[in-house]
């Protein structure tokens, strides 16, 4: 018997099975270990992942991402009307809720964030569909009563749900085998849109949370975003032309940014390329570490 372990985050998503004494991360149909959270509408169809991160240049008002910062919430929480200020697709107010307005045709849709999180666990399980996996163990960071009924909404048979902190102890086995019986550990995250540390207290195999604390001034976007001005300030610098201020222009600069950053995880340099990116011209730039 197979155990799978998802994580479902503000900006990404992933799967990995468990197996014979080892975990392995699953790639998606695109070869990715990592998929983004991402889901965006259209007429006839719903599109996850890198497809829709990367059509949001021309779909933006119909495409949903971070997701997760409203799941539970209702519509008047601080944290919703921070993520409809942020987002471009139109958050309204149903019934004390929050529903993301889609347009589909001439018509507007209605759509509950958890049923694009719903949408992203299809995703996820078609990565494992292929598999022989009996099991799953779905790993979120909160909100875990609707990421459980959105993943079983998805077909997933939900075993435990984990806190983000103690499943990177158990993954890495750190203060299981103390000789004190008990330890103190500290455990950073840096995720897509925030810093997160973590105290936690390990005592035979029992974690409690003795405090935590989360930055939402830095996170991978953020470095995205810095580097897509670096980019902006260049192409300014060799065409004369500020593209600062223009949504569609600074979009394709985010989706090359990203793809560059991603790059420089493991080269000392990237070439970031964006077609037509102000009047038909096209912008290249190569990025050092």
């Amino acid at each position: 018997m197979a155990a799978i372990g998802v994580h479902f985050g503000y900006t990404c998503a992933c799967v990995a099975i468990f197996k014979d004494g080892r975990a392995d991360v699953v790639a998606n149909d695109a070869g990715d270990r990592v998929t983004p959270a991402v889901v965006a509408y259209r007429d006839t169809e719903q599109i996850v992942g890198i497809a829709a991160k990367q059509g949001r240049v021309r779909n933006a008002a119909n495409t949903v991402v971070k997701v997760k910062q409203v799941l539970g919430r209702s519509f008047s929480d601080p944290e919703t009307q921070a993520h409809k200020t942020q987002t471009k697709c139109q958050v309204v107010n149903r019934e004390e809720k929050p529903y993301y307005e889609i347009t589909v045709g001439d018509h507007a849709e209605y759509v509950a964030p958890e049923d694009s999180a719903k949408l992203i666990f299809h995703k996820m399980k078609a990565s494992i569909l292929p598999l022989d996996c009996c099991d799953t163990s779905s790993k979120v960071t909160a909100l875990f009563v609707l990421c459980r009924e959105a993943a079983e909404a998805a077909g997933f048979h939900v075993l435990r749900l984990i806190h983000e902190p103690a499943a990177a102890l158990l993954a890495y086995n750190i203060g299981q085998d103390s000789s004190s019986g008990k330890s103190h550990v500290l455990v950073y995250k840096l995720g897509g849109t925030s810093l997160s540390v973590t105290v936690l207290q390990v005592n035979g195999g029992m974690f409690r949370v003795l405090n935590t604390h989360t930055d939402h001034s830095i996170g991978g976007e953020s470095f995205t975003q810095a580097l897509a001005q670096h980019l902006a300030a260049e192409f300014k610098r060799t065409f004369k032309h500020d593209v600062s201020s223009n949504v569609r222009a600074m979009l394709k600069l985010m989706n090359g940014a990203d793809m560059a950053k991603h790059s420089l995880s493991s080269l000392g340099s990237a070439n970031c390329f964006v077609d037509s990116l102000h009047d038909g011209i096209d912008f290249e730039c190569n990025i050092s570490r």
